[in-house]
């Protein structure tokens, strides 16, 4: 991801959890939303719970 173009609340919280500009920028968009909801409190969401939202949009086949 590039953090210049990322939301500034978002870039705020992912540093604050740690991490760096590189590994921010190393995240895909569904690690750095992760990042952002643990940060807000909202626990064990995973990519993958994610994946599952997309499949019940039905944007993704389910497998």
């Amino acid at each position: 991801m590039n953090s210049r173009n990322m939301d500034a609340a978002c870039l705020r919280a992912l540093r604050r959890r740690g991490h760096s500009d590189a590994s921010i920028a190393a995240m895909t968009p569904e690690e750095a939303f992760c990042e952002y909801c643990a940060y807000h409190g909202i626990m064990n969401l995973l990519p993958t719970t994610l994946q599952m939202l997309d499949k019940l949009r039905g944007n993704i086949s389910a497998q």
